[in-house]
């Protein structure tokens, strides 16, 4: 995943882009989205890699490690960058072998 100095702010993200949910809280899905207009969805993924907990938001559709959509009252650009959406910010500790 990109670098986190290059990322949107989890905070800056949510408080000056307007992100909502489904009113459940939960993310949508493609269906609830697919419609709506590109440049107000997010897709929420992970990076793949065990050792990064987090989620973020790419602007737009994507497929990979896709977990689901947000979106934005505040549109996105070509030139807006990746948001972090879950800072995994807790201590991570080896798998005990049984």
């Amino acid at each position: 995943m990109n670098d986190q100095d290059e990322l949107i702010s989890e905070d800056e993200f949510k408080d000056v882009w307007g992100v909502y949910l489904q009113p459940s809280g939960d993310l949508f899905q493609f269906d609830d989205v697919r419609n709506q207009p590109v440049e107000h969805v997010w897709t929420i993924v992970d990076s793949g890699d065990d050792a990064d907990g987090n989620w973020y938001a790419e602007p737009g559709f994507h497929i990979v490690n896709k977990l689901g959509y947000v979106m934005t009252r505040k549109p996105w650009s070509d030139i807006t960058r990746a948001a972090i959406y879950f800072l995994d910010d807790f201590e991570h500790e080896p798998d005990e072998l049984s």
